[in-house]
């Protein structure tokens, strides 16, 4: 074979590969995925909803002017560079992508075909913006309160829910997810299906002071208090409290500042629970009646953040990591609506009318089977007098007597 040929199988040979990889990247990007590049379908969706600002905060669950608020703040977090062979998705449309997963609980695979995305692209859009808004917003709408701060909290808890020295509602909420491969029943809970568990607490105005996120299912509240962060800050005195002061002119005594909490939690100097039901007194029922009033806001907090963010009313179909991101990414957003937008005269006028109805079993959970330290026995015992008192007392709590 002559040298010329040589080359000619060659050349022809490099041609039939060029061809393959040629037609390769043509199918590199989905067809149906096209048409968002084609179309620029998510661009186009977001410029309908600007058009009407109530089916744009229906869709996104936040105003145009929050949503830019908060593309301004993580908008450089979230972009990607353009490469050789596609253009990037914009941080606006990824932040709408983001939103509306949250909002819809819409499964990724959904979110393919009506946005025009990949599941596993809208899956890591997904991921990505809710790290960023975790790491970006939660500083500014989640910070550990100062000195000051807990006084100011104090303040609210005790104008609408008539506990003073309070300074924060705690409980727990199960968000259900897929089995994770390998992990036997530790995410399995008592309700019969797999969960992490978000540990919330909660001021006077239904805002997230601070979250503990991704803790087995099948974990009690009074175990994953002892173990998360909030719990050591708490038992380690970190949490920068004020000391023990008076709550009445008239009354002698020091109380501590305090957080409120069901029966699944155990009773300390700094968190209250309500007094078992079993042998209940008369001043023991008024106790419980006030504090499950201040409580309340707590589940008033996880209802609101269930209601307005549609992930939660479902399985997440992700791992638990991914849905600790998207669960803290979630309440920092909710305390941003909370604060820019959100009546909070709303939130008070509803736990009024509903407050008036408390059951005792309502507030009854799984009992801790611990004894509480004395001093912390000794603390509810004083709350519960003062409750019970000409100076503490509220006209319609008697109701809760037999």
């Amino acid at each position: 074979m002559s040298s010329d040929e040589d080359v000619a199988i060659c050349m022809w040979y490099t041609l039939q590969n060029l061809e393959q990889n040629h037609k390769k990247k043509k199918l590199w990007i989905h067809p149906l995925n096209k048409k968002r590049i084609t179309h620029n379908v998510i661009l186009t969706l977001l410029c309908e909803l600007r058009s009407d600002e109530s089916k744009f905060k229906n869709y996104t669950r936040v105003s145009s002017v929050t949503f830019d608020f908060i593309l301004q703040e993580i908008g450089e977090e979230i972009r990607k560079e353009d490469t050789n062979f596609r253009k990037s998705i914009s941080p606006e449309e990824r932040l709408l992508v983001t939103l509306s997963f949250l909002a819809s609980g819409e499964h990724f695979q959904r979110i393919h075909y009506s946005l025009r995305l990949g599941a596993t692209t809208a899956g890591k859009i997904v991921n990505d913006t809710c790290c960023a808004l975790w790491k970006i917003l939660s500083p500014q709408f989640m910070p550990l309160p100062s000195t000051d701060g807990w006084l100011n909290i104090e303040k609210e808890f005790d104008k609408f829910w008539n506990f003073p020295n309070c300074v924060g509602a705690i409980d727990g909420k199960h968000i259900a997810i897929q089995c994770p491969p390998n992990s036997g029943s530790s995410y399995y809970n008592y309700k019969g299906h797999h969960s992490i568990i978000l540990q919330a607490v909660v001021d006077a105005n239904a805002k997230f002071i601070f979250i503990d996120v991704g803790d087995f299912g099948r974990n009690s509240d009074g175990g994953i208090l002892k173990e998360s962060n909030f719990g050591k800050l708490l038992d380690n005195n970190k949490l920068l409290l004020p000391p023990p002061r008076k709550i009445h002119e008239e009354v002698e005594d020091e109380f501590p500042f305090v957080f409120v909490a069901d029966e699944a939690y155990p009773l300390k100097k700094n968190l209250m629970k309500p007094f078992a039901r079993k042998q209940l007194t008369n001043p023991k029922r008024i106790y419980n009646y006030r504090q499950s009033r201040a409580r309340r806001i707590v589940e008033c907090a996880f209802g609101i953040l269930t209601k307005r963010f549609n992930v939660f009313e479902n399985k997440m179909l992700v791992n638990p990591e991914k849905a600790t991101i998207i669960t803290q990414a979630a309440c920092v957003l909710h305390n941003l609506i909370m604060e820019k937008e959100h009546n909070l005269t709303d939130i008070h006028n509803e736990m009024e009318t509903t407050s008036s109805r408390v059951n005792q079993q309502d507030i009854i959970n799984k009992p801790t089977n611990r004894r509480p330290p004395r001093d912390a026995i000794d603390i509810r015992e004083k709350f519960m007098k003062y409750f019970n008192s000409e100076k503490g007392s509220v006209p319609w709590q008697n109701v809760y007597t037999v």
